[in-house]
């Protein structure tokens, strides 16, 4: 067999006749390359660098002032919670095996995966899925297990902890990441084949897991076994969640079909109903259907809603942490958290401008405007009630029902002058242009400042009401007011760009 492989290194790779023995490591190698350069695609080279040393100087922090936290909360809760995010962080690197089955029929804009490579080459699915499985399992290790441990290894020995007990800490972690990614890739690897079953295993993981809490009818070392170590200080935990943890992976790999074929799926109609739903938009009803009905059928309402929500309630965490945990009260509250939903709402914009390639769209009788309005109504549709309820949530949480008012209106205004600001900069291609340092560098021009200064006038609420209130009130109407002039000028912005434009 002779032919080319494309490989993310930006060179052309040739692979001989025969298949050496070292194929899979030299998939592997390529794959981890593949994996470095989606993240650099999305995150910028920047990010992708910067993540892992986030991590190391959030975790040497925690470790630092480990000695206050321990007279908040106890070690058997700390380190539920760590092996609990580990185990979250595992089931989500793991959901690859329903996303192998579209990597094997659709294309990730203008690449195609190495996962594709038993379509043309004679290699078979479910040992490409073992490599792929392998990869994620070793890439997101290096990128963020091993940065955290190497962060609690340099505080610990300030906090009195000795380098053993890190060691063993950072096993322990690391077997409940690969439970967690055992666990998500069998699920993932079940619903290829059947959306029902998954469903029945995916529930029933969820029944197990209400059985820990909010039921509190199991101890959680039942089911995270590296967790009940330290309870006993025994091996057996250790080499049991190795085998639990095989067994899953393995047996994920195993049910997996061994040929995809390109998936048939009918739906009910839709642009119909679509069309009926928002013909009081005209001319841009139309297309805001088309985009609803894009929406509905690719499947990601859930990743959307999911990232979204994710970082929100990651900083919720990190508040919680410094206040429960170390003691140091951030003043966080309703108004605070209803500054941070408008800025991050720049992801679902992402999204809903990322949903299909545009190019097509150059021969149809429509402007970038016009899309570009479409897609901020959807993504007005899809963070208004998200984002509300998320400060709702927070306001009942915390008992601040008498800020309420104050955080959806920061909330809303934030969300408009973001959405405006990120559509003027990036018009469709908010993947690529964010990234780009003088896009960036504006944008956090922009919206930084607001922000920032909602965020000072929420903290001084409790001492400072009035003045408080009336800071947060002038910064929104101002947002609000600004917003106008900057939508208006998006027209202006991409008026005879072509919908095949992009750039790095």
């Amino acid at each position: 067999m002779a032919g080319t492989l494309r490989t993310p290194s930006c060179g052309w790779w040739r692979l001989p006749e025969a298949l050496p023995l070292d194929t899979d490591l030299y998939i592997f190698k390529s794959m981890m390359l593949e994996e470095w350069r989606l993240h650099k695609s999305f995150q910028g080279a920047v990010g992708s660098h910067l993540f892992p040393l986030v991590i190391f100087l959030f975790s040497a922090f925690i470790a630092l002032v480990s000695p206050i936290i321990l007279t908040n909360i106890d070690v058997p809760r700390i380190l539920l919670i760590l092996h609990a995010a580990a185990f979250s962080y595992g089931i989500f690197v793991g959901a690859m095996g329903y996303i192998g089955e579209h990597a094997m029929t659709r294309r990730l804009g203008q690449v195609n995966m190495l996962l594709q490579m038993p379509q043309i080459y004679p290699v078979g699915f479910r040992r490409m899925m073992a490599i792929f499985f392998l990869k994620d399992a070793v890439y997101y290790i290096l990128y963020s297990i091993i940065p955290l441990m190497a962060g609690i290894a340099v505080g610990a020995p300030f906090a009195g902890v000795t380098i053993l007990s890190v060691a063993r800490l950072g096993i322990t972690v690391f077997l409940t990441f690969m439970t967690g990614m055992g666990v998500s890739f069998l699920v993932s690897a079940v619903a290829v084949s059947s959306r029902d079953a998954a469903a029945c295993l995916g529930l029933l993981i969820l029944f197990l897991a209400s059985l820990i809490w909010p039921f509190e009818a199991i101890e959680a070392s039942w089911l995270l076994l590296p967790l009940g170590y330290w309870d006993a200080y025994h091996p057996l935990y250790l080499l049991s969640s190795a085998i639990v943890a095989t067994v899953l992976s393995v047996g994920a790999v195993l049910m997996m079909k061994e040929r995809f074929e390109t998936p048939q799926r009918t739906h009910s109609e839709m642009l119909g109903p679509a069309l009926r739903m928002f013909s009081d938009l005209g001319g841009l009803g139309t297309l805001l259907a088309k985009e609803w009905v894009e929406f509905r059928r690719s499947g990601t309402l859930a990743p959307v809603v999911t990232g979204y929500i994710a970082p929100l309630v990651s900083i919720y965490a990190i508040v919680w942490i410094f206040g429960e945990g170390i003691g140091i009260p951030l003043c966080f509250n309703a108004v605070s958290y209803g500054g941070f939903v408008g800025f991050l709402g720049v992801t679902v914009y992402s999204w809903v401008t990322n949903l299909e390639s545009n190019e097509f769209l150059n021969a149809q009788p429509v402007t970038i405007y016009q899309v570009i309005k479409a897609k901020l109504v959807l993504y007005f549709l899809l963070t208004t009630v998200v984002s509300a309820g998320y400060v709702v949530s927070i306001a009942v949480a915390n008992g601040q029902m008498n800020i309420l008012p104050l955080a959806l209106l920061a909330s809303f205004s934030n969300n408009v002058y973001v959405a405006a600001v990120i559509a003027r900069l990036t018009g469709l291609w908010t993947n690529t242009m964010l990234f780009d340092a003088k896009v960036l560098s504006k944008f956090a021009g922009a919206v930084v400042p607001p922000l920032v200064t909602i965020l000072f006038a929420s903290f001084m609420l409790p001492s400072h009401s009035s003045l408080a209130t009336q800071i947060v009130v002038a910064v929104s109407a101002l947002l609000l007011l600004v917003s106008v002039p900057i939508f208006k000028s998006v027209r202006g912005r991409w008026r005879g760009t072509p919908f095949s434009f992009v750039t790095t």
